[in-house]
């Protein structure tokens, strides 16, 4: 029982410390639509000068454990879609060598990339946690400055649920890539 308790504590402390340092550093919707849901900002950083990362999850889902997410990153300069999908997919490549279920494919239109995904987590040898996320990269102008905007939807599943959520991915890759890459998501301004 105490040790159920200190979690609690830890776990309450933590998301209390995390609303405390969540920063807005760039205007855009909020919730954000997507797979018909409202998603909520629920964490941010900037990890380095003209890098912003703001993450939005549904009601009663946080970082340490979610079940879908969406993710807006902004890198200030002059990384085109084709370099950061690239370099995503040599990432992938070496992920490859120690964990079985990681695969992926890179799709484009024009100077649009998409990197499709799928990763998971291990513990003694079982699977923990399986994730598939699409990166969708393109470069927009904000403020009068050139960024690479990587627009992100990532899904999780645990446990027993692991095997069914890898079997449902292939009804829905298409519609979510497709809802993904047609979203008229704007970034308004990023606050320096």
């Amino acid at each position: 029982m105490k040790k159920y308790i200190l979690v609690l504590v830890f776990a309450i402390s933590h998301l209390l410390i995390n609303a405390q340092d969540m920063k807005t550093y760039f205007a855009t919707d909020n919730p954000i639509i997507f797979d018909n849901s409202e998603f909520y900002l629920g964490w941010s950083a900037n990890p380095r000068s003209g890098y912003y990362v703001h993450e939005y999850f549904v009601d009663g889902e946080f970082p340490e454990s979610y079940n879908r997410m969406f993710t807006i990153n902004l890198l200030e300069g002059n990384i085109t879609p084709k370099v950061a999908a690239e370099l995503k997919a040599n990432e992938l490549d070496k992920r490859k060598q120690s964990d079985k279920i990681c695969n992926y494919m890179t799709l484009n239109k024009g100077d649009e990339y998409v990197v499709d995904f799928l990763v998971s987590d291990a513990g003694d040898g079982n699977f923990t946690t399986v994730e598939w996320d699409i990166h969708y990269y393109k470069t927009v102008n904000i403020n009068g400055k050139s960024y690479l905007q990587l627009l992100f939807f990532s899904q999780r599943a645990y446990g027993n649920d692991m095997i069914p959520f890898l079997k449902s991915i292939p009804e829905h890759r298409a519609d979510k890539i497709e809802e993904l890459t047609g979203m008229s998501l704007q970034v308004k301004k990023v606050f320096e």
